[in-house]
């Protein structure tokens, strides 16, 4: 959406102007590590969220600058540690940190950038309350995200997941971060209380949604686009609303296919496919864009303690973009 893009291009700039500038470190070979991600860009999602939500309570980009480069930070250090749980070899059209520097240099990196988030944070000018406050969520969101991939790993290994478990492990992994992009947005721009809280729920609920939207682009998406392997969570027999559907749901012919590569790394090219065409004859993919919008309008709705602005609606393009994009 071409559009989005035009309304937040300037907020993105202050971003990617500051985020790697940032990223200092005194042993060349970390500094590298450290900034190979963020000078591979990205859609700033986060970052932008807290910019936008500040402003459209009445702050201003300046003041939430701190806080946006953190959630990029810690973002960028998730990923660093998300390839190498997830033995993925790309990220972004590059190679991994891992692949690249080695195991070892890839989580010393992601440490480094973690540290260097609540460095960042230091610099956010609110009062002691409201500092107090998002340095709670700050860590609360740091810590529920190690305890979403702990959770996602584990379920490579059970026999069953439910639904619920899954959006359990999405709403940590994944919406935490934007939940608290929002809210401390909503803190740091001087919000009320009930737009605080709106603007969490907003974020939260986009979260899950997004997650769900951004496991089918696994299956779906062109992977040169998309700039990371595509299917390796069907390989992995990673537990996404799609496939949790599927292992309840398929039977037949289209079970069978599916079984035949999920979790099967060995499977082919051919087995791949046939995996995939099977969840949308069944019905899986459409039952996990299906509650994918409904999350999307769910937010939408939080919005209207908002008064009319260009950030309000910047928002709402938020979220049709983010349920609806390609890669």
């Amino acid at each position: 959406m071409m559009e989005l893009t035009d309304m937040i291009k300037d907020r993105i700039k202050l971003v990617n102007d500051n985020i790697v500038p940032s990223i200092q470190a005194d042993v060349p070979a970390l500094q590298d590590a450290m900034r190979h991600y963020p000078v591979a860009g990205g859609k700033r999602l986060r970052p932008v969220m807290a910019l936008v939500v500040s402003a459209a309570v009445g702050g201003n980009d300046e003041k939430t600058l701190p806080y946006a480069l953190a959630l990029e930070m810690t973002h960028n250090f998730t990923l660093i540690h998300d390839d190498l749980m997830d033995h993925d070899s790309l990220r972004r059209g590059r190679k991994a940190v891992h692949v690249l520097w080695g195991e070892a240099t890839a989580i010393n990196s992601g440490d480094a950038l973690f540290a260097l988030a609540f460095r960042l944070l230091a610099k956010v000018e609110v009062g002691h309350a409201v500092f107090l406050e998002i340095l709670e969520d700050f860590s609360r969101m740091v810590q529920g995200i190690a305890e979403g991939q702990q959770l996602d790993m584990d379920f490579e290994k059970m026999k069953k997941v439910t639904e619920e478990e899954y959006l359990i492990m999405v709403e940590k992994k994944t919406a935490l971060m934007f939940q608290y992009a929002a809210k401390g947005g909503a803190l740091i721009g001087g919000g009320t209380r009930q737009q605080v809280e709106a603007m969490s729920e907003y974020g939260r609920l986009l979260g899950i949604g997004f997650q769900i939207w951004d496991d089918l682009l696994d299956i779906e998406a062109d992977e040169e686009a998309l700039g990371k392997p595509v299917g390796s969570d069907i390989k992995n027999g990673k537990r996404t609303l799609a496939a949790v559907w599927a292992l309840e749901n398929l039977d037949g012919a289209n079970k069978e296919a599916f079984l035949k590569a999920y979790g099967n790394q060995n499977a082919t090219k051919e087995d791949m496919a046939g995996a995939v065409e099977a969840m949308q004859k069944g019905g899986a993919i459409a039952y996990a864009k299906k509650q994918a919008l409904a999350y999307a309008e769910k937010s939408k709705e939080l919005l209207g303690v908002l008064s009319p602005s260009k950030e309000k609606d910047i928002l709402l393009y938020v979220v049709d973009y983010m349920v609806n994009r390609e890669t």
